[in-house]
């Protein structure tokens, strides 16, 4: 059988790709300080419990979350997966096996959207992106051969798109607000309202629901999502139809899909792969965090300034404007360290961890189940010790993917991925003639 027609197979490994699996390490880790907040309190709360304050380490935890970590470990993630696409399909379009490399593609997108299927029933997690991925994934093989300008260009006309639509999404809130305000300022004089008082006043409620949901419907929560395993599966299934399946998952496809352009652009330079100087990732990082926290920190003390109010309209708008510096910030400073060699054993660890990345996802989900569910801690801690628990998951992870590798090849969810993606069976257990693809 000649080279040309032989089926597309996983190509060997290349050591400088090693600095994608640290990434891909960091990013997981990352994602979990996000994740558990709402695995482990109810869905529906959106802040710590108010009164804000600064001593209060829960909303330090909320602060820090959203200067740091909101949407940019799932931003770096996201480049990640993009770059993926380049690493799948360079060497079937060098080697005349298109076709096949489409195939491989499609196969694997297809096995993320049943994965995040079971991450958001059986694996009760709401906040799967797996099948965000999976959708946002089947458009990117048309565009494996664009250039890394005409990428950026795509992936900038994307965020600046979803940008305005936010901003002007939260901008028919500011009205109904003030003169729902108003309402309950007059009712609170004791004034008798009007029709239209009365209708107005539900705007205000709705926001007052918002910061600090009622306990009646936190209670309603806890009797579907505690109560028996197919209970649970239904409530999680609704939870995140409401948003996944929804106008807002057609929302975070798009962000994906931006995202993705951009990892196979970064990925296209040699950024992401941690190929450039240790003086470029340097720059990287100061660009990115002056640009993206400085943002970040101005937009979150406006919010807490402004009491919360819809009328502090402007963070609306600059989302994806902070993000994306910040994610930049991020990568220039694990590849900073990774290449300096400061990270050390953390280093090892984050790789072992982004080398099992989608059995440590779906693990992660698993892990919060036993513990939120099984255990009933659900509700119980507050974010600081959520945070304390995911730190104590990282340490698990990153042990269990060390010792993991040392006698396999690959994750299970990865050696899955793989056999449907490619259909064939690749080794699994390790040997001396393993040799991991990249």
């Amino acid at each position: 059988m000649s080279e040309m027609s032989q089926p597309l197979a996983p190509g060997p490994g290349a050591e400088r790709y090693d600095a994608m699996d640290v990434l891909r390490g960091f990013a997981l880790c990352g994602i979990l300080l996000m994740n558990i907040i709402g695995m482990g309190t109810p869905w529906v709360t959106n802040f710590p419990p108010f009164p804000a304050s600064w001593s209060d380490p829960s909303w330090q935890v909320w602060f820090a979350e959203n200067a740091l970590f909101e949407g940019t470990m799932r931003g770096l993630f996201t480049l990640l997966f993009g770059a993926a696409v380049m690493l799948i399909t360079r060497r079937a379009d060098e080697t005349g096996q298109t076709m096949s490399a489409a195939d491989v593609w499609s196969r694997r997108c297809l096995v993320l959207l049943a994965l995040g299927l079971v991450n958001f029933t059986l694996l009760l997690w709401p906040g799967d992106i797996l099948w965000n991925y999976g959708c946002a994934g089947l458009v990117l093989f048309v565009f494996r051969k664009a250039r890394p300008w005409k990428l950026v260009a795509m992936a900038v006309s994307i965020m600046a798109l979803l940008s305005v639509l936010e901003g002007y999404a939260y901008q028919g809130d500011i009205e109904p607000y003030r003169e729902g305000a108003a309402a309950h300022a007059a009712q609170a004089r004791g004034e008798t309202l009007t029709a239209d008082q009365a209708s107005a006043l539900e705007a205000y409620t709705d926001h007052q629901e918002y910061l600090s949901p009622p306990q009646e419907r936190i209670d309603a929560e806890a009797k579907e999502r505690m109560g028996s395993y197919p209970q649970a599966v239904a409530w999680t299934f609704e939870a995140y139809a409401d948003w996944g399946l929804s106008g807002w998952g057609v929302f975070v496809v798009m962000e994906s899909v931006a995202f993705m352009f951009l990892g196979m652009a970064l990925f296209r330079w040699r950024v992401i792969t941690g190929e450039r100087s240790l003086g470029f990732y340097a720059v990287m990082m100061l660009v990115g965090y002056a640009i993206g926290v400085t943002v970040n920190v101005a937009e979150h003390l406006a919010m807490w300034r402004g009491g919360f109010s819809p009328e502090v309209w402007w963070p609306n708008f600059t989302y994806e404007v902070s993000r994306l510096p910040t994610t930049l910030g991020h990568l220039g400073l694990i590849m900073l360290l990774w290449k300096a060699g400061a990270l050390s054993f953390v280093g090892a660890a984050l790789r072992a961890i982004g080398k099992l990345a989608l059995t440590n996802y779906l693990g992660q989900s698993l892990i919060a189940a036993i513990i939120f569910y099984g255990l009933g801690w659900w509700n119980h801690l507050n974010w600081a010790e959520l945070w304390a628990v995911a730190a104590v998951v990282w340490v698990f992870q990153g042990v269990f993917s060390v010792l993991w590798l040392k006698a396999f090849a690959m994750g299970p969810a990865e050696w899955l991925l793989r056999a449907i993606a490619y259909g064939k069976r690749p080794p699994f257990r390790r040997t001396a003639a393993t040799e991991v693809p990249a």
